[in-house]
């Protein structure tokens, strides 16, 4: 099922009884760990014949990742395997707009030991030495690139220099409700593969109560937090963010104006104007199941992690694909574009053996059946408090290490229902012509990132016209990349 290059080598994995895993749950949940850093580990006895090799000498190991029940869970199976080692969590912050927290804490000596980072600021970071690199490692411990999807592997490589292991990836997803399809006289097994496609379904699918919208066809700003959403726009009309050589910033070209423009278009002409629209999807703030699960969107740009999350609500009849519907001059091509999270080790930390020994380990098979075993039983937890029907399934955004994936295929994507098989086989399927968000980023990533969040919501709100809200974005952007580039070469 896989499309992750196979590996060589197989790594044997222990299993966690969910009774087991839930104890070492509930005993931590809600704990604050705290330590401060010791010496590293002790080197094996190098004195050969019967002498016992020294007791690695305990750390305790400072960890900025995600503060919630799975990661608190795994984190107390890890230090149960390694007795010598005790992890300090501590929660990573924001993580979209410049990581502020990291970059701050690393630049004054005193950032975590190891950290959760997301890849598309990973090349600006990485070339302003906020991560160690880890090459040197992988060759001591025979670990091989070949053995991760191959865009994490890039996203992550500076200058030929590998700075951290992929821990999981995720691309844009396209869904529609199979039964809107029905109802509208549309194939429900078959969803807009072009932006024309949208045009004529949206209208079909739209469900009026008077003069008022009842259930939109499409928006192309739902869901609102994704304010990334004008990048897989442009690039499904053929846009890219940078030049080759990554030093002129290209957000202002046509196919990014006309991508704005179109959905800017589609949502006065179709979706009853931003404002409506945009009362209409704050009305869901807050709440746990957004307008596309509750069936009053009909078909919607997401990502894949929704898979799985759309699967709790079976009277929810959808489906979706990795291929994003294109503009007419793209048509034919596949588009999509994929990122996710990385552990990264700080450059200045004395701990390298023990936080590149809990990077192993947490990207690989045996963190998969951790993770699996408590996050099966939240979903059926989850479940029973809602009092939902059915049965709770699994199916979290894949592992990018092959023998992690090869065990997540096998004990949990295996479980799925048909329909959600197929679907996370069209999202492996996307990663292998997706484009990573390192190499759209670029040394200017956080800068960029904002310049698609003001100007979508300038063309939006009508604050600006797309062409103006582009080029304001593209100027903020180009100075910052102009100014890495500078520091880079001067250094």
């Amino acid at each position: 099922m896989a499309t992750i290059t196979p590996a060589e080598k197989t790594f044997d994995h222990k299993g966690v009884s969910r009774r087991q895993f839930l104890q070492r749950a509930a005993g931590i949940a809600g704990l604050a760990l705290a330590g401060g850093a010791c010496a590293p580990a002790a080197a094996p006895s190098a004195t050969g014949g019967d002498m016992a090799a020294p007791a690695p000498e305990p750390v305790t190991l400072q960890l900025w990742w995600r503060i919630n029940p799975t990661t608190q869970g795994v984190i107390q199976v890890f230090e149960e395997d390694h007795p010598d080692i005790t992890i300090a969590l501590g929660d990573l912050g924001e993580a979209v707009y410049g990581t502020p927290k990291y970059v701050t804490a690393v630049a004054a000596g005193k950032g975590p030991d190891v950290s959760y980072q997301n890849r598309h600021t990973f090349r600006q970071f990485a070339s302003r030495n906020l991560y160690r690199p880890v090459e040197d490692l992988m060759d001591r411990d025979n670990i091989s690139k070949d053995d991760f999807m191959a865009g994490p592997i890039a996203d992550l490589t500076w200058q030929g220099m590998l700075y951290g292991l992929p821990h999981t990836a995720g691309t844009r997803y396209f869904f529609w409700n199979r039964s809107h399809f029905e109802e509208a006289g549309l194939d429900p097994d078959k969803g807009p593969e072009t932006w024309e496609d949208l045009l004529e379904m949206t209208p079909q699918l739209n469900k009026m109560a008077g003069d008022r919208i009842e259930r939109y066809g499409f928006l192309p700003h739902f869901p609102p937090g994704l304010s990334d959403q004008l990048l897989i726009y442009a690039m499904e009309n053929g846009g890219a963010s940078q030049d080759e050589e990554g030093r002129t910033i290209l957000i202002d070209t046509d196919p990014w104006i006309e991508a704005l423009t179109w959905c800017v278009n589609i949502i006065d002409e179709h979706g009853g104007g931003n404002a409506a629209a945009s009362s209409f999807m704050e009305g869901f703030s807050g709440q746990p199941v957004d307008p596309f699960a509750q069936g009053q969107v009909a078909m919607c740009s997401y990502g894949n992690w929704m898979i799985g999350n759309y699967a709790k609500f079976p009277d929810l009849d959808y489906d979706g694909t990795g291929v994003m519907p294109v503009s007419a001059g793209m048509e034919g091509k596949q588009v999509n574009w994929s990122c996710g999270w990385t552990f990264v080790i700080d450059p200045n930390t004395e701990l390298v053996d023990p936080g590149w020994e809990f990077i192993k380990w947490v990207i690989g098979p045996e963190y998969v059946m951790a993770a699996g075993t408590v996050g099966l039983e939240l979903e059926t937890a989850e479940w029973e408090r809602q009092q939902l029907p059915g049965k709770p399934i699994f199916a979290p955004t894949p592992p990018v290490y092959q023998p992690a994936m090869e065990v997540m295929e096998a004990e949990f994507y295996t479980q799925l229902p048909p329909r959600q098989k197929q679907m996370m086989q069209r999202y492996l399927d996307s990663e292998t012509f997706a484009v990573g968000c390192g190499q759209i980023a670029g040394l200017a990533a956080a800068e960029l990132w904002i310049g698609f969040k003001n100007a979508w919501e300038a063309a939006l709100t009508k604050k600006s016209t797309p062409q103006e809200a582009l080029q304001a974005a593209k100027a903020d952007v180009q100075k910052a990349l102009d100014a890495a580039w500078e520091n880079l070469e001067t250094s």
